[in-house]
């Protein structure tokens, strides 16, 4: 885990934070997670007085130091529909990500701020709770910080859990579908790939976090209990033979382990309900069919799977 940085240490930082028009300086990215390697960028978020403009030649002529022109990085990034403006910088401690933004995209968040499984509302979410504030003389990022904390991080148990829950059961059903029934590689490889990384959200807010960026989910190197079960689980996906139900059997076999694992600290009054995929969903449709794979599907299932849940 590398060492965070401090404000002194950082290119530009304590010339931005002797501005009147910075409100804030906050560490995000890789560095404030420790998973930073010579790969990463510095990400620094910079948040400005809301009267202050969000230009190129505002942030260069006014914010940064002369010599920060010469160094500026053109990476084909086209920001005019975001709320912030981003510049990358080559100084000598490597590339620079100065992410620029008004103070009240902070607040506004705060106070708009409803539990969903919006991928941008958790990343959001995620970033805002866990930056590391390195300038905030007046106390508007901790200040914010502490009521989304309080508000959504704490809390991520009761109100992201059944979110998760549900969409997972929902994307459960389908994979049996798309991947037994239907036999389409590609659509059950996608969905299961939704499937691991809902229950690597779920191992996550297990450990009392937040699940981390996309980028991060399923990553080693953010450690969660769970974390080997489902890289590996990963490679058994990628690995198995969708036209061999044994082994499409044997990706639901291991995953039923996985989802004890991290479902059972929850309380689920049903169990793992979706597991009545196989134990009444496939039976009934044989009832109704000829269809020869079905059969052999209902002779083969592990024992994990014929359980009602």
């Amino acid at each position: 885990m590398t060492a965070q940085p401090g404000l002194d240490g950082l290119p530009y930082g304590a010339h931005l934070a002797a501005l009147d028009v910075v409100e804030g300086i906050a560490l995000c990215g890789s560095h404030r997670q420790g998973t930073a390697d010579t790969m990463s960028d510095l990400d620094l978020w910079i948040f400005v007085r809301d009267t202050t403009p969000l230009s190129e030649t505002y942030v260069l002529d006014r914010m940064l130091p002369a010599d920060a022109r010469q160094e500026q990085l053109f990476e084909g990034r086209d920001d005019t529909l975001a709320s912030h403006l981003v510049l990358n910088l080559l100084t000598t401690e490597g590339i620079l990500n100065l992410k620029v933004l008004h103070t009240r995209v902070l607040e506004r968040f705060v106070q708009e701020a409803r539990p969903n499984l919006d991928p941008q509302f958790l990343e959001d979410l995620e970033n805002y709770a866990a930056m590391v504030p390195l300038h905030d003389p007046h106390g508007i990022l901790t200040t914010h910080q502490d009521h989304l904390r309080d508000t959504h991080v704490t809390t991520a148990g009761e109100w992201l859990t059944p979110l998760l829950l549900q969409r997972y059961a929902s994307l459960y059903w389908r994979s049996v579908y798309q991947g037994l029934l239907r036999i389409e590689p590609h659509a059950w490889r996608h969905l299961m790939g939704l499937l691991l990384a809902l229950l690597a959200s779920q191992d996550a807010v297990n450990g009392g976090g937040l699940p981390p960026p996309a980028k991060w989910l399923m990553s080693p190197r953010i450690r969660t209990a769970n974390k080997s079960a489902l890289t590996f689980l990963q490679d058994q996906v990628a690995d198995a033979s969708p036209a061999d139900h044994r082994d499409v059997l044997a990706v639901y076999e291991s995953l039923a382990r996985v989802e004890s694992a991290i479902w059972g600290p929850v309380h689920l009054p049903h169990g793992l309900w979706w597991h009545r995929a196989f134990s009444e969903r496939l039976p009934n449709l044989a009832r109704g069919s000829d269809n020869p794979r079905l059969e052999e599907l209902l002779g083969a299932l592990p024992a994990a799977l014929q359980e009602t849940q």
